[in-house]
């Protein structure tokens, strides 16, 4: 019996390479299979990235019936999914539909997860009856929103003049620590009527709108602090200690990229060249230099450099204007005007200056009065008048509002001082003095 014939090289050399390339194709799939894990993984990273509304069920979102799987992702910085997310082409669609039912005056609930909470910041909510052209702050959170990863609530108030009928509602939040960006997600929701006969808080007409930031729009906010909101409304919650004011042109509306905002023309106080000059008559007589009541010639400061704007009607827009200025373009356009002459011209006039002849007259000096030139009622500015307080002089009872003559009010706010007064909306009256609530009579 012949014994076992030995290898030949050859073939000791494929068994040797079958040797090798065993655990190498074994080792290959396994790779595949923790690249695949990892890519698993990183999606559901993404999704759980950030933070998002969760309840009321917000438009677009899985929960909801969409197919947004990015809800806690900001706005595109060019504000191209502004506002919601590009959701609201869902209204009067299945997915569009209203999700609760919120009475006016009640107490309401917010709810917000995600993991990236990005430590903190603040947020506004906000209501829309216009379909998301215009917002109105019915209230804000300063600092520590969100107070953490994971879920957190939050509670609010509906005003109790809040219109009934469908209304688009909507978070807002701007990351304390991070890239400079907006999250926004809204839900449809029904706002029913009020069953209390007396109405208590700040008109919805008398409420800021919803600050805008970070898409696209010329206004920014600053790393590393909470943002101080310009004008974050009379229902405010004060959380944070590092505050920080936005950036930039800022606006707050209905629009991602709303138009630079007006700004008052460094000549219009102090004219140092003659304007340009009317074919019918000069401005000034020969004795006092006289303004049109009908057509001002140059808007004059409110004497408060720390004047906040108050927004006459809700979703309108509040600008953020340097403490030089103190001039808020939601102030009403009748202003009171002075003329400022000059020794070698005649003082500026916007559109149809005064005549008082038929005949130019010389210039007037610069020791004529202007006494004699018509003027209109400046909006408040905060002066102490009536029974009244000075904007950010110091208050007792943080929360306090105080009614002024019935037509204006203030609120002891943030850092207990007292806001600038507010004016009512027209028809709107409330019961004088300082008290917990403010009662409209």
């Amino acid at each position: 019996m012949l014994g076992q014939l030995p290898c030949s090289r050859d073939q000791k050399h494929s068994n040797l390479q079958k040797a090798l390339d065993g655990p190498s194709l074994g080792l290959h799939f396994f790779m595949q299979i923790i690249a695949s894990v990892a890519a698993i993984l990183g999606m559901a990273a993404s999704a759980s990235a950030h933070m998002a509304l969760t309840n009321p069920a917000p438009l677009g979102s899985p929960k909801n019936g969409g197919s947004d799987y990015d809800m806690k992702s900001p706005l595109n910085a060019d504000g191209s999914n502004f506002p919601c997310r590009g959701h609201l082409n869902l209204l009067g669609t299945a997915g569009g539909k209203s999700v609760a039912t919120w009475p006016a005056g009640s107490k309401q609930t917010l709810s917000i997860d995600g993991s990236a909470w990005h430590s903190g910041g603040s947020c506004q909510a906000s209501l829309s009856y216009d379909k998301g052209k215009t917002w109105t702050v019915i209230y804000s959170w300063l600092g520590s929103c969100p107070s953490g990863p994971g879920p957190s609530s939050y509670d609010f108030s509906v005003p109790a003049d809040a219109t009934a009928g469908e209304a688009i509602f909507a978070w807002s939040w701007f990351n304390k620590v991070g890239n400079r960006e907006m999250y926004m997600n809204c839900a449809v929701v029904e706002i029913s009527g009020s069953k209390s006969k007396k109405r208590r808080g700040v008109a919805m007409s008398a409420r800021p709108a919803m600050f805008v930031a970070n898409v696209g729009n010329g206004c920014g906010t600053s790393e590393g602090t909470d943002l101080q909101f310009p004008d974050p409304g009379p229902d405010v919650v004060t959380k944070g200690s590092n505050f920080g004011p936005p950036t930039g042109k800022c606006a707050g509306s209905g629009s991602p990229a709303p138009p630079p905002a007006p700004a008052p023309s460094s000549s219009a106080a102090a004219p140092s060249a003659p304007p340009a000059a009317s074919s019918s008559a000069p401005v000034a007589s020969s004795s006092a230099p006289v303004a049109s009541s009908s057509a001002p010639a140059a808007p004059v400061p409110a004497p408060s450099g720390t004047q906040k704007p108050s927004p006459s009607a809700p979703g309108g827009v509040f600008i953020t204007v340097s403490q030089s200025t103190g001039v808020a373009t939601s102030l009403p356009t009748t202003v009171q005007t002075i003329v400022r002459p000059t020794q070698s011209a005649p003082a500026p006039s916007n559109s149809a200056p005064a005549v008082t002849n038929s005949a130019p007259a010389p210039a007037p000096t610069v020791s004529a009065p202007t006494a004699s030139a018509p003027v209109a009622t400046p909006a408040p500015t905060g002066g102490s008048g009536s029974n009244g307080y000075a904007a950010w002089s110091p208050c007792q009872d943080l929360g306090a509002w105080n009614c002024i003559d019935g037509k204006q009010f203030q609120r002891c706010g943030a850092g207990n001082m007292w806001s600038p007064p507010q004016g009512l909306a027209a028809g709107t009256s409330c019961q004088s003095g300082v008290a917990k609530d403010i009662i409209f009579v």
